[in-house]
């Protein structure tokens, strides 16, 4: 079957996807007439494309609000605050970046990354500056939050049941707090104590001496939250029990204890001034508190919903509040008055936000998903649907969005000629793009949930699409009018494929059924039925000649069926947990299949016999795709990693690894000179295959 050039399941903004067919040099400052390229700047060695600027895990102000920075996968991105246009792109990371925080005079931007890496820069010059690396960490995930307190001069980052504190001046390590445990910590204003909930007690460490100071008791269920005022002389609890404590910082007594809440206290956070503690409970309200009399000020009632974090403006006139429906208020603080509702995403990632003076606290999860810039007239949010929104925080309308990030895409494929991108979407659309100028060409409607596949037929003449709603259309790709639905699956269809010779279109479904249909007529051909299970990987692929139907079922068995009357050639037992990917040969003698514990297999497809097992990678193998010449196969892993083996001796070679997620596809093009990966963070890579194409990798 002749490769199509790219055949992609993914998530990913359109906004670049013309970019494919385009060539542009990479830069780190490119003029304006090249604002347009901005996925292109600083490009992986071997690639010579990028579709996609990658997933957002991070957002943050310099402290002067005149940048927004972006912590993606593809690296650290730069925009201007108020015209939201890139200004550069940082690279250096190996895998996702995961937290950013500049230093109080902004000289200094720290980024985090699941590479187990802490990397340093200098915002003026744009350069590395230092890197720390932290080899303890056993989960990548969960390493990494950066906050500077202090005056700057040291670097906190947190990672589950340890902190490790930098100092940034001499580039050394400085303590690890290994001790520590609680579901939040904050900072004294000048670095010397950090605070945390330790079950029902508050927990202080002397961060000069790395030792535990006390513990501070009175709570009778666990601390849950924790912060300093801005003059460091109160320490502020709240938890399980409903009840927030009050301490002198000079003689750790409690001053206060702050009763009103009905259910547990989820967060706190100091005006600036220090005179009004706000606190946000799961009895979803967010009550205001006088700090030196402890009597309550104001409680708010409009959230439906769990609160998750409350943050006062940089000039304490505003106070925002986040519930766990993602619904952001701002109240006035002088009125005491709702002020605006915050309506744009369809929901706030992580359910996380942070305070606009990061250098002195630490929470759970601190990642800035909503984050004032330093006058407070200007809130910048981050959503599910992958924008960045800023919002005028007087009026409470939308200022500006930022688009290029989206991974709302579902599905995705370039017609044959490459002249026509299909695009399927979670808002139960499809879109026709010319791949040239990047201009929308036409939206097929019809669809009743979301699209979860497209594929154009050999000639590009016709596409069809696979959907929640359980249908598959096929549509005239040159008017996109549609032409026939084929129904008969009673759950969601997840991949359609055509035959080589475009005369019929499979379709696998969760209904564990896979059917095979007439193009012409729309009429059913015949089910292929006797799966015994639905298994997570369920996939399927047409010989090169298309005689011969392969499919995946019951984790480990594949299935071999002759085309033409629907009957079972052959079953192939695979000594594994899960198959998860198949692929022919160019000349259909050979069929390999990728599997969950890390490997390759290689089998006879006339006689069934396993002829070779490559092993290399290090995780679950998820795509599989020979070269149009038959000399060479790439796998794409969850790791991870591209891996390009000798088709014949099943020799690994050297292999190019610059995702930050998994390589979920693998696509060459016709003519074999270049190949396409793409990856769940939300990138799509076009690399020279001739680059990558080296000696063999001996210690395979």
């Amino acid at each position: 079957m002749k490769a199509k050039w790219i055949s992609i399941l993914i998530v990913i903004g359109i906004v670049s996807v013309a970019l494919v067919f385009r060539t542009a040099s990479t830069r780190n400052r490119p003029d304006e007439s090249f604002i347009k390229d901005t996925p292109q700047w600083n490009l992986p060695q071997g690639v010579k494309l990028r579709i996609g600027k990658g997933k957002i895990q991070d957002i943050a102000y310099s402290p002067d609000s005149k940048q927004l920075t972006v912590a993606s996968n593809t690296g650290i991105w730069f925009y201007d605050a108020n015209t939201l246009e890139e200004q550069t792109l940082l690279i250096g990371h190996t895998a996702l970046v995961l937290s950013l925080a500049f230093s109080p005079d902004g000289k200094t931007l720290a980024t985090s990354s699941a590479d187990k890496t802490i990397r340093l820069w200098d915002t003026q010059t744009l350069k590395h500056k230092n890197t720390f690396i932290c080899d303890d960490y056993s989960n990548d995930f969960i390493f990494g939050f950066v906050s500077f307190i202090g005056d700057g001069d040291i670097l906190a980052s947190w990672s589950f049941g340890s902190m490790d504190l930098w100092d940034i001046t001499t580039n050394t390590h400085k303590v690890e707090l290994r001790s520590w445990q609680g579901e939040s910590a904050a900072f004294s204003p000048d670095g010397l104590i950090v605070a945390s909930g330790k079950g029902n007690d508050v927990q202080l460490w002397d961060t000069i001496a790395n030792k535990a100071k006390q513990r501070l008791k009175g709570h009778t269920k666990s601390v849950r939250t924790v912060a300093f005022s801005p003059d460091g002389k109160t320490l502020a609890s709240g938890g399980f029990d409903d009840i927030i404590r009050l301490w002198d910082v000079e003689t750790w007594e409690q001053k206060q204890a702050l009763i009103g809440h009905k259910k547990s206290i989820k967060s706190l956070d100091f005006s600036p001034d220090g005179r009004t503690l706000a606190s946000g409970s799961d009895d979803k309200t967010v009550t205001l508190w006088d700090v030196a009399s402890g009597k309550r000020k104001k409680t708010f009632k409009k959230h439906s919903h769990e609160l998750q974090k409350v943050v006062f403006s940089p000039d304490g006139q505003s106070l925002l509040s986040l519930s766990k429906d993602s619904i952001v208020y701002l109240w006035d603080v002088a009125t005491e008055k709702h002020k605006n509702t915050l309506i744009g995403h369809n929901s706030i990632v992580n359910l996380a936000a942070i305070s606009p003076d990061p250098a002195h606290k630490l929470w759970h999860h601190p990642a800035k998903r909503v984050t004032f810039c330093s006058d407070g007239n200007t809130l910048a949010s981050m959503g599910s649907d992958r924008t960045i929104r800023l919002w005028d925080v007087e009026t409470g309308k939308q200022r500006n969005i930022l688009k290029g990030h989206r991974r709302d895409i579902t599905c995705m494929e370039v017609s044959p000629d490459g002249l026509i991108i299909a695009s399927g979407s979670s808002d139960k659309t499809i879109r026709l793009w010319d791949a040239t100028t990047g201009k929308h060409r036409k939206t097929l409607r019809g669809h009743k949930s979301t699209v979860s596949s497209v594929v154009f037929s050999t000639d590009g003449t016709l596409l069809a699409s696979g959907s929640w709603d359980n249908s598959v259309r096929l549509w005239d790709a040159t008017t996109g009018k549609h032409k026939t639905t084929l129904r008969g699956h009673t759950d969601i269809v997840r991949r359609v494929l055509f035959s080589p010779d475009g005369k019929l279109v499979a379709s696998e479904s969760n209904d564990n059924s896979i059917r095979l249909w007439y193009v012409e007529s729309g009429r059913q051909k015949y089910t292929l039925t006797g799966h015994k299970a639905y298994v997570d990987h369920i996939t399927m692929a047409f010989s090169p000649d298309g005689k011969t139907f392969a499919n995946t079922s019951e984790r480990n068995t594949i299935y071999l069926w002759e085309v033409a009357t629907g009957k079972l050639k052959r079953t192939l037992k695979a000594d594994t947990w899960t198959t998860t990917c198949i692929s022919f040969s160019t000349d259909g003698k050979i069929l390999a299949s990728g599997d969950r514990d890390k490997n390759i297999q290689l089998w006879d497809v006339e006689t069934g016999v396993l002829k070779k097992t490559l092993e290399g990678h290090k995780l679950s193998v998820q795509t599989l795709v020979f070269s149009p010449d038959g000399k060479f196969l790439l796998s794409g892993s969850y790791g991870p990693a591209i891996g390009l083996w000798d088709a014949k001796t099943g020799m690994q070679m050297k292999k190019p690894n610059a995702h930050a997620l998994s390589v979920s596809l693998i696509s060459f093009s016709p003519a074999g000179d270049t190949f396409a990966s793409v990856s769940a963070d939300g990138v799509v890579l076009i690399w020279d295959f001739a680059s990558i194409a080296g000696t063999v990798d001996t210690q395979n």
